[in-house]
C-alpha cells in the first residue's frame, strides 16, 4: 500500500498539549502566588511612608550628630562615614544609635549593653521597610571598639524587626529633640 501515510509511534514522548498545560498551570501559580508576594511589600512600603520615622532620623542625626558621637560602633555597624548620633534610652544599658549615610540610607541600632546584645535596622531610602540584623557585640579594649561576635538576618519572619521598629517609635516619642 503505497499510498496510505504511516503512523509513527513516539511511545512515551511528551506532545504539545502536555507542554502547553504544563506552562498554563505554572504561570496561574506564578501569579496566585507572587501577586499577594507583591502588595504586602507595597503595603510595607506605604506604612513607611506614612510614618515619616525616617524623616524623624534623618533630621535628628543631621542636627545633633558631632565629631566622636558613637565612635566605638562605626566600624562594626558600617556607619563610619555617616551623620551618627548616640543617645541612651531611658532603660538603663540600652543605647540608641542613629545614622545617615552619604547615600541617603538610614541606620538604627539598639544596643543592649547589659544583655550584649544588638538589632541594626537599614533603610536605603526613606520610603523603604527595614532590613534587620540582629546579634552579639563584644567590647575590644585594645582597638576601643565593638565588634560582631555572631549576627543573624530577620526577613520578617521571626518578628525581630517589627518589634524593633515598634520600640524605636516609641523611644521617638519620648526622645529629647
Amino acid at each position: 500500500m503505497p499510498g496510505r501515510k504511516r503512523h509513527l509511534d513516539l511511545g512515551d514522548a511528551v506532545s504539545f498539549e502536555s507542554v502547553l498545560t504544563i506552562l498554563t498551570v505554572l504561570l496561574v501559580l506564578r501569579i496566585v502566588f507572587l501577586v499577594p508576594m507583591v502588595n504586602l511589600d507595597k503595603a510595607r512600603t506605604e506604612s513607611a511612608k506614612r510614618s515619616g520615622i525616617w524623616d524623624t532620623t534623618i533630621s535628628r542625626a543631621a542636627r545633633l550628630s558631632g565629631p566622636g558621637n558613637a565612635k566605638g560602633y562605626l566600624a562594626a555597624m558600617g556607619l563610619s562615614n555617616g551623620s551618627v548620633v548616640e543617645s541612651p534610652s531611658v532603660d538603663s544599658g540600652m543605647v540608641w544609635i542613629e545614622a545617615v549615610l552619604p547615600d541617603s540610607s538610614v541606620a538604627v541600632v539598639l544596643h543592649d549593653r547589659g544583655a550584649g546584645t544588638y538589632v541594626r535596622l537599614f533603610a536605603q531610602s526613606r520610603t523603604e521597610h527595614p532590613s534587620c540584623q540582629y546579634g552579639d557585640l563584644r567590647w575590644s579594649p585594645v582597638e576601643r571598639q565593638w565588634f560582631t561576635v555572631s549576627d543573624s538576618v530577620d526577613y520578617g519572619d521571626r518578628g525581630v524587626s517589627g518589634a524593633t521598629l515598634a520600640r524605636y517609635r516609641n523611644w521617638l516619642a519620648t526622645a529629647p529633640r
